[in-house]
């Protein structure tokens, strides 16, 4: 058996990549590969946090993985690989570090960017990006979680041949019942901020002459929640509902009442939305904004479209869209059936991890 040092916000309370590590720790199969966990959790977290109090954790917390990782590799000479996940920014500077370091020990490098603006920054001219070009170049493997992402990286004749694209995944249902729909139910299933869509898609259903109803299911801070009560109005506690943070279970109970599935995000970091492939997987239209992996989520394996996708920051086209989806019901219908496919054939847990262990195997070859 293989050992790999997976380098992982492993000990992270939320997240979207502290999400995929415990899943990933928990259910990947070890029969052929073993997990060797070394966490990466950020210590410092919150918007209010001074640029240079982050600067500071980070480079201490970058020192304290440094100093795990070379322990870790002394306890577990038989380490083979390094699979480091990243979100970027400052930790782009640890990733140089990780694999100067394992690089030294013999190792196989794999850097797993699980962020969605990786075109921009590698792209950019300034330090940021000059550091993620050097790093991204020293890894033996780059894999990334969209087209988009992908297609950049290859341009650069450096990496055109190392890097992968390897989505985010759930366990999907072996069958799941779509039946005609009437689409006047809505829910929102994240972090209640306003780089989500938030506000934008309180104001379009506030605005919309159709009989709907939204629920809004996500921790938040009072003052959003108060902003969101502003916007709403009359239709606030009836139409506009605030549920706030609710257990996973309860959420997908929420999330199987209901119709729609919209996110409507612009968050400058976002990734791979794992709510839109809980509700592809439940037979929901989804809407949602063209960032990060989301169109490729949301293009069915026939190539047509399999949900909604909206202009961000953009109220009048998310009004748009829900008229347009009360006037085609049935195509909307079909458009579930196609998600639930997509979803099924190319993001079940299964078929993602076998993509993996493929590119395991093929790294030490």
């Amino acid at each position: 058996m293989e050992k790999i040092l997976l380098a992982a916000p492993v000990l992270g309370r939320s997240g979207g990549i502290a999400v995929w590590s415990k899943a990933y720790l928990a259910n990947f199969p070890n029969d052929e590969f073993q997990l060797v966990p070394v966490d990466i959790t950020k210590k410092v977290k919150g918007v209010n946090t001074s640029i240079t109090k982050r600067v500071y954790y980070g480079l201490k917390l970058m020192f304290d993985v440094l100093k795990r990782t070379k322990r870790t590799l002394n306890e577990n000479p038989d380490i083979r690989i390094m699979h480091t996940t990243t979100s970027g920014d400052i930790g782009t500077l640890r990733d140089y570090y990780m694999v100067k370091l394992c690089h030294r020990r013999g190792l196989k490098c794999i850097m797993h960017c699980r962020y969605g603006c990786i075109p921009e920054d590698f792209r950019s001219k300034g330090f940021k990006g000059r550091l993620l070009r050097k790093t991204m170049r020293l890894y033996d493997n780059i894999w990334v979680l969209d087209s988009r992402s992908l297609n950049a990286l290859k341009e650069d004749p450096i990496l055109k041949n190392k890097v992968f694209l390897t989505p985010n995944s759930i366990p999907v249902p072996s069958t799941c019942e779509i039946q005609p729909k009437r689409y006047e139910k809505i829910a929102y299933i994240a972090h209640l901020i306003p780089t989500k869509g938030l506000y934008e898609l309180t104001e379009a259903v506030v605005k919309s002459k159709l009989d709907i109803e939204l629920l809004l299911v996500g921790p938040g801070e009072q003052e959003i929640v108060d902003k969101i009560q502003a916007i709403a109005g009359f239709k606030y506690g009836s139409k506009i509902k605030v549920l706030g943070r609710q257990p996973n279970d309860e959420a997908m109970k929420i999330l199987q009442s209901v119709d729609i599935m919209a996110l409507p995000t612009y968050y400058p970091w976002e990734g791979f939305p794992i709510s839109i492939l809980e509700a592809m997987s439940r037979g929901k239209l989804v809407i949602s904004c063209p960032r990060a992996a989301i169109p490729d989520m949301l293009t069915a394996s026939d190539g047509s479209k399999c949900g909604v996708l909206v202009k961000e920051k953009s109220t009048e086209d998310i009004e748009k869209a829900l008229v347009w989806i009360s006037e085609h019901k049935t195509e909307c219908d079909e458009m579930c059936k196609k998600a639930y496919e997509k979803v099924r054939t190319a993001y079940d847990t299964t078929v993602v991890y076998n993509l993996y262990r493929k590119l395991y195997r093929d790294l030490l070859q």
